[in-house]
């Protein structure tokens, strides 16, 4: 049923944006037609599109239908489009709505993809952006684990077994409460900036195979941390990420053609809502607990990070 729902919609917006839209008058001959379904017809460039599209979406495969399997599925869209038609489901408010929106979509997508393909990215300008994100990239990583409880006696507690000899390893999957526990309070590899401040400044000022002497509190509860290693990170390739950084350039300049935009135009925001779209004002970036793996970033404006 979920691959039938995913060919549904792809056939269901080729065909309400084409066909269901046309003029009578303006509609393909039959006689181009590839099929022809209670007259009305399924031109060769709509099959080809829809070819296409299920080849890009590829249900996790990356391949695209047959071009049989393909014309049949569009003959059943079709008959499912022309029986919702004859229930007057297209006199519905809210499908009238979801048409529009998906119009909209279609519009905004091609004009992005339109402007994007337009613009003119020179070499000079790929290889400034890398150096400036090499520059800004931190240079270092650790390896480090931790045992997270709730109260500075506790972490105390931890630091003079760890003292008595107790293995690391062990207190964290008995008494951290961090989901790390499980794996000895392994937080991988990671970089300064993935943690906040505090539990970041603590790993910095250890020496590798130390441990914190003194309990480090966060807004997540009191740690103690063991820096196990630390290595250089060196700058990937140009080449490597070439990709990434044109689409970091090709982003800022999408957003300063949207800024041009709303500058030339008359906007009045009429929202007497008190609510903040944005979030909480002051949220802080890092809102989890340092946990395993603490490498995934957003990557939105950055293309020089690589292991």
């Amino acid at each position: 049923m979920t691959r039938f729902r995913h060919a549904a919609l792809a056939a269901a917006v080729t065909l309400a944006l084409g066909a269901c839209s046309q003029d009578p008058e303006a509609a393909p001959s039959t006689a181009d037609a590839v099929a022809v379904v209670n007259d009305v017809p399924i031109t060769e460039q709509e099959l080809q599109a829809f070819i296409d599209f299920r080849g890009m979406a590829g249900h996790g495969t990356g391949q695209a239908p047959s071009r049989e399997a393909a014309l049949e599925e569009m003959v059943n869209m079709e008959l499912l489009r022309q029986e919702a038609l004859e229930r007057g489901l297209d006199e519905d408010p809210g499908v009238r709505e979801q048409l529009e929106r998906t119009r909209t979509n279609v519009l905004v997508n091609t004009l992005v993809e339109r402007y994007v393909d337009d613009l003119d990215l020179s070499e000079e300008a790929l290889r400034q952006e890398y150096e400036r994100q090499v520059e800004a990239m931190e240079t270092r990583e650790y390896r480090a684990r931790h045992i997270l409880v709730d109260d500075r006696e506790t972490a105390e507690e931890m630091i003079a077994a760890l003292e008595n000899g107790e293995a690391f390893t062990d207190l964290a999957r008995e008494h951290s409460k961090d989901p790390t526990a499980k794996a000895g309070g392994d937080l991988g590899w990671f970089t300064p900036g993935e943690m906040v401040p505090a539990f970041s400044e603590a790993v910095e000022s250890l020496e590798d195979g130390a441990y914190t002497t003194e309990p480090v509190e966060t807004r997540f509860g009191w740690h103690v941390i063991l820096r196990e290693d630390s290595r250089e990170r060196t700058p990937p390739e140009f080449e490597s990420v070439r990709g990434r950084i044109q689409q970091i350039l090709a982003t800022r300049a999408l957003q300063d053609y949207v800024e041009k935009l709303r500058a030339e135009a008359d906007i009045e925001i009429r929202d007497g809502g008190s609510g903040n779209p944005g979030g909480a004002a002051g949220t802080p970036a890092k809102e989890t607990a340092p946990q395993g793996d603490a490498t995934a970033q957003d990557g939105s404006d950055s293309a020089a990070d690589s292991d």
